[in-house]
C-alpha cells in the first residue's frame, strides 16, 4: 500500500504543469510585440516630411543609356540673385544669394527682421520679402525665382523650422524651398 501511494504522489507531481503558465506569458508577450510592430508599419506615412523641402546637391545632367536621345537637364538653378533667408535664434535675414557668400562683410545687402519675444515674425517675413522682390525685379531687371533658398541656424528647432518652410512655401512668390546649411 505504501508503495501504490508513493507511485500515485509521483504522478501527481509529474503531472503538475507549472510551466504552462510562464509559456502562456511568454507567447503573449511575444504575440503583443509582433502585433505592435504590424501595427507601427501599418501606420507609417508613405512620405517623411511635413513639408517638401529639397537639399542642393550638386549639377550634374545625365546621358540616357538606351540610347532614346533624352537629356535631363534642369529647370531651374540657384544663382548668385536667388532670394535667400537666414533664420537665427534672433531674427531673420534677407536677401541675395550671394549677400551670404561672396559679399558676406557688406552690410549694406542685407535686411533684418528681429524676433518679437522670441517668436519669428513669419508674417513680417513674408511681406517685406514680397515687396523686396518684386521692387528688385522692377528695378533691377533681375527675374523673379521660383526659388527661395533657406539657411537655419543649428539651434533652431525643427517644429519652428517646419513652421517657417510651411510659410515661404504658402507665399506666391515662392514655390521651392531649398535648405541648406553652413551657419553656426
Amino acid at each position: 500500500m505504501m508503495y501504490q501511494s508513493k507511485i500515485s504522489r509521483m504522478r501527481k507531481k509529474s503531472s503538475d504543469e507549472q510551466w504552462l503558465f510562464r509559456a502562456l506569458l511568454v507567447s503573449l508577450f511575444g504575440l503583443f510585440i509582433i502585433l505592435a510592430f504590424c501595427f507601427r508599419v501599418v501606420t507609417l506615412p508613405a512620405s517623411y516630411g511635413i513639408v517638401p523641402i529639397e537639399i542642393p546637391v550638386l549639377q550634374a545632367s545625365l546621358q540616357d543609356p538606351a540610347f532614346h536621345q533624352f537629356r535631363e537637364g534642369t529647370t531651374e538653378a540657384l544663382t548668385s540673385n536667388t532670394p535667400t533667408v537666414v533664420l537665427t535664434t534672433d531674427a531673420f535675414f534677407f536677401g541675395d544669394l550671394s549677400a551670404f557668400s561672396e559679399n558676406f562683410s557688406d552690410t549694406s545687402n542685407k535686411f533684418i527682421i528681429r524676433h518679437a519675444s522670441g517668436s519669428p515674425q513669419l508674417s513680417l517675413l513674408l511681406q517685406q520679402l514680397t515687396k523686396w522682390v518684386t521692387n528688385r525685379s522692377h528695378e533691377s531687371n533681375i527675374p523673379l525665382s521660383k526659388i527661395l533658398v533657406l539657411i537655419p541656424a543649428g539651434e533652431i528647432p525643427v517644429p519652428i523650422l517646419t513652421e517657417v518652410i510651411a510659410g515661404l512655401r504658402s507665399s506666391p512668390h515662392f514655390k521651392r524651398v531649398v535648405l541648406s546649411s553652413g551657419l553656426n
